[in-house]
């Protein structure tokens, strides 16, 4: 018993002795204030200064997006702006309609590719989208009544340029 109670003694004055140790060597350190590990950027004073323009911007309305349904041939309108100083000579497009359900995979994929857009321009693309639900082999649309419209569908639309500029826009459609 007298061992026991020795060995809990001996354990417990090494733990606060290192314990002390660790927190008197935590106050010897460079005395900085700042207790922040990364230093903040100090914001500019120059008025003159504005952030640089982004190169490509896409933009898709909220009215555009409600009015879509659940079937094909529809079309999906999207403006493209050259926000660079400079001529974009092209801006290639790339539309992915994928399910939120996973267990049921069904990605399709469009593109386009416009001509070259002037430092400012900005234009409407159209994609011709299909947003049906697809049926699984063997099965009829009478034979799954309640399915349609329980999952979402997300649209994410990529502009790149061969300069390397790109833009991503998603938009989750509600089911």
């Amino acid at each position: 018993m007298r061992d026991v109670v020795l060995w809990a003694l001996g354990g417990l004055l090494a733990f606060l002795a290192t314990a002390g140790a660790f927190l008197l060597l935590a106050n010897f350190g460079d005395g900085a204030t700042e207790s922040d590990p990364i230093p903040r950027a100090k914001p500019s004073t120059a008025p003159d200064l504005e952030p640089p323009p982004v190169p490509l911007v896409l933009t898709m309305s909220e009215d555009r997006l409600e009015v879509l349904q659940r079937r094909p041939g529809q079309r999906l309108a999207l403006d493209v702006e050259n926000g660079s100083d400079e001529e974009l000579p092209s801006v290639e497009l790339m539309l992915d309609v994928v399910s939120e359900n996973t267990a049921r995979p069904n990605k399709r994929s469009y593109q386009q590719t416009l001509g070259p857009l002037a430092p400012g321009e900005a234009t409407e693309v159209g994609f011709e989208i299909d947003l049906s639900l697809p049926m699984p082999a063997g099965t009829s649309e009478k034979a799954n009544p309640g399915s349609e419209g329980q999952t979402r569908e997300i649209l994410e639309i990529l502009a790149t340029t061969p300069e390397g500029a790109s833009a991503v826009k998603t938009a989750v459609l509600a089911p």
